[in-house]
């Protein structure tokens, strides 16, 4: 019997999907395993629909595209929930690629786990980069000792489909717009009762534009992502569920 893992993108307007795309069909994954590729396109239009469709027919990936309009992450993303089909989905970005075992490594971390992230890593390709910003790295998403585990990201997780379809989990639609609304997902399947597992081998990379190698664009981000850990304290404190 074949399991197939349904991995989804959201996109936006980003040519670097075709690289995602190659490296999901160079992916090494276990004997009786499949996949199947959710695209949730968040532009206006589908313009770009036949371009996705001819891209992963010369990859030979079994392709489900949607329209998901209205410039909202958010309204991608439960797109993709809604057309997942498979026990297991997980998502990535559209500005990454995958290390050739970043599903087999996901799919053996999974035990008894609802949730299973792996690390993102930040990768600095622009010579200009300040070296303070190479060194300190910290662009890279990954789970540290000190977070709760629903401080957890969709640039590289895996999730039973099953479990989030029981609680009915959605990403809001009100933080697809401002950000966040990936934390407040993980931390509604916390309070759920989901069990989370990290599995820091499995790697998807992320090349980090000149633009966002800066000091202020890491205040803005901690700042913001101060604001959504706020949020979710409340959240967790009205519910009268323990930090």
């Amino acid at each position: 019997m074949v399991e197939t893992i349904d991995i989804c993108i959201c996109t936006f307007r980003r040519d670097s999907l075709s690289l995602m795309l190659a490296s999901l069909a160079a992916q090494i994954v276990p004997t009786g395993t499949a996949m199947r590729v959710i695209i949730a396109d968040n532009d206006a239009t589908d313009v770009r629909r036949t371009g996705i469709d001819q891209k992963a027919r010369e990859l030979g990936l079994d392709l489900l595209y949607l329209h998901a309009p209205e410039r909202n992450i958010s309204t991608a993303r439960n797109a993709c929930l809604d057309a997942a089909s498979n026990d297991w989905l997980a998502f990535v970005d559209d500005d990454e690629v995958a290390a050739p075992d970043w599903l087999k490594k996901l799919l053996a971390a999974r035990d008894v786990h609802h949730i299973v992230f792996g690390v993102s890593q930040a990768r600095y390709p622009d010579p200009a980069t300040p070296a303070w910003i190479v060194e300190g790295d910290f662009h890279s998403n990954r789970i540290d000792g000190n977070d709760g585990a629903w401080n957890g990201y969709t640039a590289n997780v895996i999730m039973d489909r099953r479990f989030i379809t029981t609680h009915r989990l959605r990403f809001a639609e009100a933080l697809g717009q401002i950000g966040g609304e990936d934390t407040m997902f993980f931390l509604e399947a916390d309070m759920a009762g989901a069990q989370f597992g990290y599995c820091p081998e499995a790697i998807v990379f992320e090349d980090t534009p000149l633009a966002r190698a800066n000091l202020r664009w890491l205040l803005l981000r901690r700042y913001r992502a101060g604001q959504i850990h706020h949020m979710g304290m409340r959240r967790r404190g009205r519910a009268g569920v323990a930090s």
